[in-house]
């Protein structure tokens, strides 16, 4: 099982149409990106102020998913290895880094 609450808000956009999206690693470790429109637009569409949506990974896809996520950043990018370094750093996680000269 994983850590509760690793949440990253992805979109937080108010007018009148607003807009929530967020990334979370769910207790029993699904990814899952949730998101909920409210106001005009929903209103308009469904009859309803809002209107949820979610996509739901399941753990074992979670790899693929990370893969796929890497592969879309950084396919060509010969400083991959740095901006990579940096992005964990950034975040705050731990990694190891080797080389040989």
């Amino acid at each position: 099982m994983t850590e509760p609450n690793l949440r990253v808000n992805l979109v937080e956009e108010r007018g009148e149409t607003s807009v929530f999206i967020d990334a979370e690693i769910d207790a029993d470790g699904r990814l899952i990106i949730t998101g909920e429109d409210i106001g005009k637009t929903p209103e308009e569409f469904w009859g309803d102020s809002d209107y949820e949506y979610w996509v739901a990974v399941e753990p074992d896809q979670k790899d693929r998913v990370l893969l796929a996520l890497i592969e879309t950043l950084y396919k060509g990018d010969m400083q991959v290895v740095s901006k990579f370094r940096n992005l964990l750093s950034e975040k705050g996680i731990p990694s190891e880094f080797g080389s040989w000269v």
